[in-house]
């Protein structure tokens, strides 16, 4: 089990990295979704997304885990090809790169707009550069900027995700985050129906855990 990746890089001091991608949820138009640190596709990244609840009681019932791993996940899809057509336990919305900088957010973001929509947040003076204003728009990221007392504000809305032919990568990174979700560190196991306590802005910040998986 990993620490966050928030303690590491917090972009204000004292501040964990989801402490501010929290109230960036409503600015971007995802309230009532929560955030998962989880190692999705080719880097740790918040991942906004949301648990089926129907989903996750039809698989604690029947008892199967996270397909988190690809060859697990390959075995399972050979067994019963069924498994990758059922609903997925969780619907990703999109990843939310907290960063210093424009470049390093991209970094962070790249490779993962086949799985949902993208945002940054920055700080003021690197979310308020004219580069990010001719570059958003065009990576269809959306922007929000931080000040540093933690007050947020939007300066470019996300593009709309373009669903893209599933294959069973998609799959994958939703075990992943699943995976994530089951465990989160030091919180509560969603299997108990307990949940994180709202945040200040409405939504709910679910505690984090690494998925290293993919």
């Amino acid at each position: 089990m990993g620490a966050p990746a928030a303690q590491a890089l917090g972009l204000m001091p004292g501040m964990l990295d989801v402490d501010l991608a929290v109230p960036a949820l409503p600015l971007l138009g995802w309230d009532g979704l929560g955030i998962v640190e989880a190692r999705a596709w080719s880097a740790r990244r918040l991942v906004v997304c949301a648990l089926d609840p129907a989903e996750h009681r039809h698989r604690q019932t029947e008892g199967m885990i996270p397909a988190a791993d690809p060859f697990l996940l390959r075995c399972l899809a050979a067994q019963d090809s069924r498994f990758v057509l059922a609903p997925p336990p969780v619907r990703i919305v999109g990843a939310i790169a907290v960063r210093r900088t424009w470049k390093a957010a991209i970094a962070n973001l790249a490779g993962f707009a086949a799985f949902g929509a993208l945002a940054a947040v920055l700080p003021a003076g690197a979310a308020d550069r004219l580069d990010v204003a001719a570059e958003a728009p065009v990576h269809g990221i959306g922007v929000i900027a931080a000040d540093a007392a933690g007050t947020v504000r939007l300066i470019h809305r996300a593009g709309a995700h373009t669903a893209a032919a599933r294959t069973w990568v998609h799959r994958l990174i939703e075990e992943i985050v699943y995976d994530a979700l089951l465990a989160p560190a030091g919180g509560p196991d969603p299997a108990s129906g307990a949940t994180a306590p709202p945040s200040s802005a409405g939504s709910r910040a679910l505690p984090t855990r690494s998925a290293d998986r993919a």
